[in-house]
């Protein structure tokens, strides 16, 4: 998709470079099933990033959250539902084994992802054109989902059929395929739970900020100054097309659709 992307900015930049473009780029991440490639789980495997488990990642996660600005500094954190998921200290050694591989993949999907959104973003710098450029970045699937089961799948399909997969033969039949074409997976609701911090439940759950939610940040270099600031305000993806047509100046035609006796 970024290569295409790119191929297309090129082309328009060789025939008419003043002609403005528009692109949607909608890759699948981070949506199940989780597939990066596999330098971008070995590269974040080796990282180790979350090998204090699913607790301290929910305590890091609040304390940047803080630290941005982006919750406010009196905010308390959503308890734990220690009656539906475990602790990461109750884990074996083999499910701490298993529940790491799973979310390294996962996060390897995340980086793999932001990393080809990155080469399209700069393809437009290195045309001179990032300036005059309105980037509307939304980052999620309305919140982490919890398909994967208390214990993760290899194959979402089985979860749908109400099969869950053994720790131990996750370990033996499929840690080393986890993320690829052998594999339709998703990792352990803990993980999911942790990712949806400072919420409570998840993406099924629409009736709590953690099945709704999601970052968005936008960057117009030329217009918008106020470089890292903070909106709290909400908004909708409905939001998004009259912002680009109010920006462009390009009149909604849907209008008429909502006046009576039209």
């Amino acid at each position: 998709m970024a290569d295409d992307a790119i191929t297309y900015m090129r082309r328009l930049q060789a025939v008419s470079p003043d002609q403005p473009f528009f692109i949607y780029y909608v890759p699948g991440g981070t949506h199940a099933p989780h597939h990066p490639t596999p330098e971008w789980i070995q590269k974040i495997g080796d990282m180790h990033l979350f090998d204090q488990g699913w607790d301290k990642l929910r305590d890091q996660i609040f304390a940047n959250q803080k630290k941005l600005g982006v919750i406010p500094p009196d905010a308390k954190m959503t308890p734990w539902p220690s009656d539906l998921l475990k602790h990461w200290d109750q884990l074996t050694p083999d499910e701490k084994k298993m529940f790491l591989r799973q979310v390294d993949v996962f996060a390897a999907y995340v980086a793999y992802t932001d990393h080809e959104i990155g080469r399209v973003i700069h393809e437009v710098e290195d045309e001179g054109k990032l300036n005059d450029t309105l980037i509307i970045y939304i980052n999620g699937d309305n919140g982490n989902s919890a398909e994967g089961t208390l214990l993760g799948t290899p194959n979402e399909v089985a979860m749908f059929n109400q099969v869950m997969v053994p720790v131990d033969v996750q370990l033996k039949y499929f840690y080393d395929a986890w993320g690829s074409d052998q594999t339709y997976p998703h990792m352990a609701v803990p993980w999911t739970w942790a990712f949806d911090t400072p919420f409570s439940w998840t993406k099924q759950i629409a009736s709590h900020f953690g099945g709704v939610r999601q970052g968005m940040a936008i960057s117009w270099p030329g217009h918008i100054t106020d470089t890292g600031g903070i909106r709290n305000q909400f908004c909708h993806i409905i939001d998004i097309v009259p912002t680009i047509l109010e920006a462009t100046g390009i009149p909604d035609e849907r209008s008429h659709i909502l006046r009576p006796g039209t």
